[in-house]
């Protein structure tokens, strides 16, 4: 298949594991997101993928041709780094061309290639401005301009918006889906911003600990997290994790915490007859719950923190045992003070189960 294929890469630096056995395919024209937290690995992915860095083992296939020992400039790839990677020397002309004239371009296509990405970038008033005389947001606009200008076989992002304000980052990252969408080409984009991800991704790849803990869609990695780290990065606020002891009774199956009870919705029911009455770690999502008087289940918690959002409210309470636990209620919290004793039930749909000692799903996979 075209596109971009990595295949059970693994690398050491010094000794040291930074990626192990990372496996994902990115089809053409598919925006596909590596996220994770500093030091997970994303990043040496990147370098492996584009030839900066040599896999210990593993494949990298490039619209059906195998690169894994090719050099960088022989993997036709276009590539935006954190670091802009500009020549101080040169203008914004000679810099979205230079990448065009070391492939053997010249004349008339590199113009032409220069000017299209400068007017998609808007630079088209700054061409012939050294780059040094350029904004932060600006030299960030020539580094994909030099990197889009190219007709690669796909495309790699290292970070490229972390250097820029938060205005600056929503318009430069509505450049890059633009580019995407014209070029349609396989594209890999780095970033421990899950804001970044959830908003740009056709799908995500979430990577921790050297190695990849999931990949889905955004949908797939809310609803469906495949394991604690997952649900608990995912999200803003993140899930919140109680553990708590799996029993049934003629009603079903429920969790039994020391802060209270939570009812398990019924559709859980094929997965915990085969798991049975043991220790489970319950995943409960900010918006899942609601307050009320006590009933049949529900968790005691004591009001630590009132912060009132737009449209809703957000409340950091403190349970029997200890755990914080953070809700969003779009009502009924409004009259909550700190120190106030409140009673919160838990839909019992929304919730996730997870096994204590793996830290994985109780669902199926």
């Amino acid at each position: 298949m075209a596109g971009l294929q990595v295949h059970h890469l693994s690398k050491q630096l010094a000794g040291n594991p930074v990626v192990i056995n990372v496996t994902f395919e990115v089809s053409e024209g598919e925006f596909f997101v590596l996220l994770g937290p500093s030091g997970g690995g994303k990043t040496t992915i990147l370098r492996m993928i584009c030839g900066l860095e040599h896999p210990d083992s593993g494949m990298i296939i490039v619209d059906d041709k195998d690169v894994t020992d090719l050099p960088p400039r022989e993997r036709n790839l276009g590539m935006v780094f954190q670091e802009y990677g500009l020549y101080p020397n040169m203008d914004v002309f000679q810099n979205i061309a230079y990448g065009l004239e070391a492939r053997g371009m010249r004349g008339e296509e590199v113009r032409e290639r220069v000017i299209q990405a400068a007017e998609l970038l808007e630079l088209s008033d700054k061409l012939r401005l050294s780059v040094m005389d350029l904004s932060g947001g600006e030299q960030q606009r020539v580094a994909l301009a030099r990197a889009m200008a190219k007709d690669a076989s796909a495309y790699l992002f290292d970070e490229p918006l972390s250097n820029l304000d938060a205005k600056l980052r929503y318009r430069t990252r509505r450049h890059i889906t633009d580019i995407h969408r014209r070029k349609k080409k396989p594209s890999v984009y780095v970033t421990h911003d899950q804001g970044e991800a959830l908003a740009m991704a056709d799908r995500i790849g979430v990577i921790a600990r050297s190695r990849l803990q999931q990949i889905g869609t955004p949908e797939q990695l809310l609803d469906e997290p495949v394991n604690m780290f997952v649900a608990g990065f995912i999200g803003s606020p993140p899930m919140n994790f109680i553990s708590g002891n799996l029993s049934l009774d003629e009603h079903g199956y429920s969790v039994e915490t020391q802060s209270g009870k939570v009812n398990i919705h019924r559709d859980w029911k094929p997965v915990l007859n085969g798991y049975g009455e043991r220790p489970v770690v319950l995943g409960i999502r900010p918006d899942s719950m609601t307050i009320g008087a006590n009933g049949d289940g529900g968790l005691t918690a004591e009001v630590e923190d009132v912060d009132a959002l737009i449209g809703e409210t957000s409340v950091t309470f403190r349970l029997l045992a200890g755990d914080r636990l953070t809700g969003l209620f779009a009502e009924g919290a409004d009259g909550l003070v700190p120190g106030e004793v409140a009673h919160l039930q838990v839909r019992g749909e929304s919730v996730e189960l997870f096994d204590p000692e793996s830290e994985r799903s109780l669902r199926p996979t």
